[in-house]
């Protein structure tokens, strides 16, 4: 019955995508199409939609309901404030139509490129505001002679500033943006974007990168960082 069930759901999700069965299991976002789409800017907030606010507005429960917020942003005027100028569908579709552009051939079938996108926008963009929550957990207990809270509004949206922490009376020692190892692979430019932005700030601001299994890779070295650097800037 499992099995029968779980046929039935990926039999969906095949006519939905359209796409090949071995891309259902993809969810790895960097490679050659990373490179693709952070060189065409596909996945760019102001070229897409700006994913990680429609998930703190909207709080969806499931990849599914994620994937029907972006299109929902696309057809409809909603009062948050967010707009989408497509679906994951078609994100991955202009995906795929850039290669003839940039490779000057096709690498890469629509199914995969649809797929990439929606690994990038659905999977781990949810996985990246668990992580990002764990992050917060993780750091007030090991920084427990701090404040640590999550940044929100213009500091989040614009600033690119996940996590601020405080000392005891309130005053700020600093920032934190929460990554995947891979945004280190990111074009120049898109990582030049992130600094100048964080700059803006006038606050010192770390990155946190994780790995594909969600593991930290420099979670103790940051926190040896900040305990060593905690003055109030």
């Amino acid at each position: 019955m499992v099995f029968y069930i779980l046929f039935l759901v990926n039999f969906c999700k095949r006519i939905f995508y359209n796409i090949d069965i071995k891309t259902l299991y993809m969810a790895y976002t960097g490679g050659e199409l990373n490179e693709l789409n952070g060189k065409m800017g596909i996945s760019a907030p102001k070229r897409s939609v700006p994913v990680m606010k429609l998930i703190k507005i909207h709080k969806p429960k499931s990849k599914d309901a994620l994937v029907e917020l972006i299109e929902y942003h696309k057809n409809n005027k909603c009062a948050c404030g967010v707009v989408s100028t497509g679906t994951v569908k078609e994100f991955g579709e202009r995906l795929f139509e850039s290669q003839e552009k940039y490779w000057q051939k096709n690498k890469y079938t629509l199914g995969e490129c649809i797929q990439w996108e929606y690994d990038l926008f659905v999977v781990q963009s949810l996985k990246g505001g668990f992580i990002e929550k764990n992050a917060i957990s993780i750091l007030k207990d090991r920084l427990s002679n701090m404040i640590v809270e999550e940044a929100k509004g213009y500091l989040d949206d614009v600033l690119r500033v996940d996590i601020i922490i405080f000392d005891l009376n309130k005053n700020i020692i600093g920032g934190i943006q929460v990554k995947p190892k891979t945004f280190k692979n990111m074009r120049p430019e898109v990582q030049l974007m992130q600094s100048k932005q964080n700059v803006k700030w006038g606050h010192p601001v770390w990155m946190l990168y994780y790995n594909r299994d969600d593991t930290f890779k420099n979670l103790n070295a940051l926190i040896e960082y900040i305990n060593n650097n905690k003055a109030v800037n």
